[in-house]
């Protein structure tokens, strides 16, 4: 068989391959897309005002739990319901999606109970399967109430008119139909939850369902769905480490419920200061949580351990960490301080900060080679911006400054090696 034959019957294959897909995908949303959801929790046709008005209040309170403006936000105006947020994939380019009440390119003609199959199981009205960039795999947990609630207050809204742009997936996953196979293979199921009884009930709800943490500090499996068994384990997403949020693990790097509560409030702390992909977090979400359900996530992460600072055996002084130590006084010291010690409100702490604690340099080499945005944060919080130094350090030298970091304040080995960090360039690079 020739190469143009092999291609030819290999075309055909592709092509038996998606119409399979097609044709199981569309048999299993004609059995499960007009499945019964939960009774509304409110008689929208016969509301009070005072009524409309904590549903009003609560539906805000849901929007920003669930972070929903970090992907329906437009980029470019910022109109916070007009979608146009990219969120590049190994499948392709997605965005955000236009949810105002525009009735022409919103949600402006959906009612309660689509809001709801759209949220908690990923299928808008039509039977169209939703990507799971949306993460209803989180949200499916949702109770109905606060899905009635975000309705009544996304309803509320100004329509804004700024039509939707289309995914940009690569074949095969360009298959929409396809999808319903994932959600048959991993969409979890169940009723949904019942509301909290209790802080830690209410920190988890939070913290898995509306906060969907897990979706960026969750490990994939081979299907790029959540690996529950290790949740909130830590995971590399975009070119950054999303670290573990497991209990042990964070009083391990020295965090408590007092410090996590500073952290998500203003996005600061001892610990380290939100950036990269959590900067939106903060801008979008915490920032505006309500302190009670705060206290109640820091204390579910944090399931009452104590910080306790892992130390590690320190390695002999080696000639590669004293010339990591003499970069470390010529570019950092200046602003970070000799001892790590930072300035208040304008450079972080580094002898308490965690990213040298982590399994990889990933963040650490990314926050080195980059730099780092000035920083409004919240709550009168702020950090200067810190200038980037990859023109100024060979792989050779940032090994060193790593591993000297790593070493002092991150209680690890010195051993990272310049491949390494030409892994992680190139790692970072790619998205």
């Amino acid at each position: 068989m020739d190469k143009s034959q092999r291609s030819k019957r290999g075309m055909i294959a592709a092509g038996i391959a998606a119409a399979a897909v097609v044709v199981l995908g569309g048999m299993y949303i004609a059995g499960s897309a007009s499945g019964s959801v939960p009774p509304a929790t409110v008689d929208f046709a016969d509301i009070s005002a005072e009524q409309k008005q904590k549903l009003f209040d609560r539906g805000l309170q849901v929007f920003r739990a669930a972070d929903c403006a970090a992907c329906h936000s437009s980029p470019t105006t910022g109109a916070e319901l007009a979608g146009g947020t990219a969120m590049v994939t190994p499948m392709g380019t997605l965005y955000g999606t236009n949810i105002s009440p525009s009735k022409e390119h919103g949600i402006g003609k959906w009612s309660a109970d689509d809001l709801y199959r759209a949220v908690a199981r990923g299928m808008a009205p039509g039977r169209k399967n939703l990507y799971p960039a949306m993460p209803y795999a989180s949200y499916h947990d949702i109770t109905r109430a606060d899905v009635d609630a975000l309705w009544v207050w996304l309803q509320a809204q100004p329509a804004v008119e700024v039509p939707n742009r289309e995914p940009e997936m690569h074949f095969p996953f360009s298959i929409r139909p396809g999808l319903a196979l994932w959600n048959a293979l991993e969409r979890p199921a169940g009723a949904p939850a019942p509301e909290a009884s209790n802080s830690l009930e209410r920190g988890a709800y939070l913290v898995n369902t509306l906060g969907h943490c897990g979706e960026c500090h969750t490990p994939r499996t081979s299907s790029f769905a959540m690996d529950l068994k290790q949740s909130l384990a830590g995971n590399v997403i975009e070119g950054a480490y999303a670290p573990d949020l497991r209990p042990k693990a964070m009083a391990e790097r020295g965090w408590s419920e007092q410090d996590l509560l500073q952290f998500l409030r203003t996005g600061l702390s001892p610990q380290g200061v939100m950036t990269m992909g959590m900067f939106p977090v903060l801008q979008h979400s915490s920032a505006h949580m309500e302190e009670a359900d705060l206290k109640a996530m820091a204390a579910y992460l944090m399931q009452s351990e104590k910080p306790v600072v892992k130390l590690a055996a320190e390695a002999p002084q080696t000639p590669t960490s004293a010339n990591g130590e003499r970069i470390y006084i010529g570019l950092c010291a200046g602003c970070h301080g000799v001892d790590g010690q930072g300035q208040p409100h304008s450079s972080l702490r580094l002898d308490t900060n965690t990213t040298a604690m982590f399994p990889t340099p990933l963040n650490l080499v990314r926050v080195i080679r980059e730099g780092l945005p000035e920083r409004d944060l919240a709550h009168g919080e702020r950090m200067q911006a810190m200038p980037g130094f990859a023109d100024q350090l060979s792989h050779e030298d940032m090994a060193d400054l790593v591993n000297y970091m790593r070493l002092r304040w991150g209680r690890q080995k010195g051993d990272v090696t310049p491949a390494q960090v030409a892994d992680v360039i190139k790692t970072a690079e790619s998205h």
